[in-house]
């Protein structure tokens, strides 16, 4: 099962509930409508409106607060009536839910929201829900993923060129070009340097360089020529793509090796040195690789573009009597 679904579920039972009647009134239970024979009772739909009903129903006028809840609860009926229909075709087909799949169903639902056996029973219970009416709901999730997948994802079909065109097409999302982490030391200059302080500060710069190479730790440098750092703090980049250091920059940066340290390069703000700490090679996907998940990103797509069509076949063929 999807994890959305069960997420959508468990969602509705955490959402503040709403009384399906006015204050004082009893609910009495008669037909909503009968699907091919079967009946949706009156209490099935102001049940399954608790959750979508707008709380402001309950502050208005009681003279209109019956219109606007019938026509609040006209598109619920019309759900529950799409519910019954696919339950019903799911029997013919003989689709069936096991206790088992129900089970991990349930599972699943309480690792996603990290809730207890206590926890969840709890809630149903805020929400007036036993754990069997609860998993008659779940039941009837499954049912109707098993239903589509049977109706319409076992006869859903995709060519080699259909994978292809949606490889061609999207293949720049998936690409990722090489990135680097680094560790930054400037060595600052005035806006308008004197020939002998860019002189100076290269020569700082330079020498530095000399230092790591003869064993000091760039971090180390790093810290003590930076206002401001944090002692102990490691001051290493977050990862960076070409095109995202100014030219020259760039050019030395990406050329070192992983613990290698550039020569002081000319900015605009001063000398920059720069050490590689981390190198993603860059990544470029193939069509072996990307074909399974391309089938399935195709296969659900047409899924949901023939659904509605599937739906309204259903509802056509169906002898449905609206009583509410």
């Amino acid at each position: 099962m999807r994890r959305a679904s069960l997420i959508l579920l468990i969602a509705a039972l955490i959402a503040p509930a709403l009384d399906p009647a006015p204050a004082g009134a009893v609910a009495v239970d008669g037909i909503a409508a009968v699907v091919n024979g079967d009946i949706i009772t009156l209490l099935e739909l102001e049940r399954a409106a608790r959750m979508v009903l707008d709380p402001r129903l309950r502050d208005a006028p009681p003279a209109g607060q019956e219109q606007k809840r019938r026509q609040a609860l006209l598109p619920v009926l019309d759900q529950l009536i799409l519910e019954r229909l696919q339950a019903q075709r799911a029997r013919q087909l003989g689709i069936q839910v096991s206790e088992q799949e129900l089970d991990a169903a349930i599972a699943g639902v309480r690792e996603e929201n990290h809730l207890s056996e206590e926890m969840l029973e709890r809630l149903l219970r805020e929400r007036e829900m036993t754990l069997a009416d609860y998993r008659n709901e779940l039941r009837g999730q499954l049912l109707l993923q098993k239903l589509v997948r049977q109706e319409i994802g076992s006869r859903t079909t995709v060519s080699d060129a259909e994978i292809e065109a949606y490889f061609t097409e999207h293949v720049g999302e998936w690409r990722r070009p090489e990135r680097i982490r680094v560790r930054h030391l400037l060595v600052p200059l005035p806006p308008e340097a004197t020939p002998a302080e860019v002189e100076e500060a290269r020569a700082k710069g330079a020498a530095l360089r000399a230092r790591v190479a003869g064993g000091a730790d760039f971090a180390d440098l790093v810290r003590a020529e930076t206002p401001g750092a944090e002692p102990g703090v490691d001051p290493i980049s977050g990862e960076i793509a070409r095109g995202e250091l100014f030219p020259a920059l760039e050019e030395a940066a990406f050329a070192l090796p992983v613990g290698g340290v550039s020569e002081p390069v000319r900015g605009p703000a001063g000398f920059h040195l720069v050490q590689v700490a981390d190198r993603t090679a860059p990544y470029e996907p193939t069509l072996a690789e990307m074909r399974d998940g391309i089938q399935q990103k195709i296969v659900e797509r047409k899924t949901r573009e023939r659904f509605g069509a599937w739906i309204k076949q259903l509802r056509e063929g169906a002898l449905v009597e609206i009583r509410y």
